[in-house]
C-alpha cells in the first residue's frame, strides 16, 4: 500500500535529519565511512518522487502542470489529550522531594512547550490549506474562461436560425450541457471548501482554548513549586 504524501515527505525529512546528526557528531579527524553519499541523496529524492506518484500527490510530483483538479489532503491532527498527574499535587516534604518536583513541574512545562508547536504546525497546515482553496478556486476560473468561448449561455454566437437536427448544433448541445454541469460542480466544490475551512478553523480555536487553559495551570502549578522550593532553600540554609 503506497505511503500518504505527508509520511513520505516526513520520512525523508527524517532521513536527512538524521545524516546531518551523524556528519554533526563525528570528531573533525575522523571520515564518516557510513554518511550517506550525494548519489544517496539523489535515489532518496527520485524514491520520493516515485511515492508521491503512486499517492494522491501525483500530478504535483509530475512534470505536467497542475490543474485545479488537484488535490491535498491536508491532515488535521487530533488534538492532545491532557493527562493529569498526581504527582505534580503532592506537597514536597524533603528537601530533595522539592528538587523533584520542580524538575518534574519543568519536563512539563517542555511537553506544553512541545504541545504548543504542534498546534502551531496545525494552525501552519490550516492556512496552507486556505491557500491551496483559494489558488484552486483561482484555478479553476481560469481554466474555464479559456475552455469556455460561449457568451451568455447561448448555443450559438452569431444568432442566426440553425437547423435543429444538424450535427454542429447537436454538438453544441452536448457541450453546452457539459459547461453548465462544470459550472454546477465548481460551485458545489468550492461550497465544500468553505465548509471544510470553516470546520478546521473551529478545530484549530478549539486547540487554541484548550492550550491556554493548560498553559494558565502549568504556569501557576510552577510558581507554587518554586515558591515552596524557595522556603525550603532558606530554611536548609537556616538550619545550618
Amino acid at each position: 500500500m503506497p505511503s500518504s504524501p505527508i509520511r513520505a515527505v516526513a520520512d525523508f525529512l527524517q532521513k536527512l535529519a538524521n545524516t546531518d546528526n551523524v556528519a554533526s557528531e563525528a570528531p573533525d579527524d575522523v571520515s564518516v565511512s557510513n554518511t550517506p553519499s550525494e548519489s544517496t541523496t539523489t535515489s532518496d529524492v527520485e524514491l520520493l518522487v516515485q511515492q508521491l506518484n503512486r499517492a494522491s500527490l501525483s500530478d504535483v510530483a509530475s512534470t505536467s502542470p497542475a490543474t485545479s483538479e488537484t488535490r491535498l489532503n491536508h491532515a488535521i491532527i487530533s488534538p492532545i489529550k491532557q493527562k493529569r498527574g498526581g504527582a505534580l499535587n503532592i506537597q514536597p516534604r524533603t528537601h530533595n522531594e522539592v528538587l523533584l518536583l520542580a524538575a518534574l513541574h519543568e519536563a512539563e512545562s517542555a511537553n506544553a512547550a512541545l504541545k504548543r508547536r504542534v498546534i502551531e504546525l496545525q494552525a501552519t497546515n490550516i492556512l496552507n490549506q486556505l491557500y491551496c482553496s483559494q489558488l484552486r478556486g483561482q484555478l479553476a476560473n481560469k481554466e474555464a474562461k479559456k475552455q469556455s468561448k460561449k457568451k451568455n449561455g447561448k448555443l450559438m454566437s452569431d444568432g442566426l436560425p440553425q437547423l435543429l437536427s444538424s450535427d454542429e448544433f447537436y454538438e453544441r448541445v452536448v457541450n453546452h450541457e457539459k459547461e453548465q454541469k462544470r459550472v454546477a460542480d465548481d460551485k458545489k466544490t468550492r461550497r465544500e471548501e468553505r465548509e471544510r475551512r470553516s470546520e478546521a478553523l473551529a478545530i484549530w480555536k478549539r486547540l487554541e482554548d484548550a492550550r491556554k487553559r493548560e498553559n494558565n495551570e502549568q504556569r501557576t502549578r510552577y510558581r507554587e513549586a518554586v515558591e515552596i522550593w524557595n522556603e525550603e532553600k532558606s530554611k536548609a540554609k537556616l538550619s545550618k
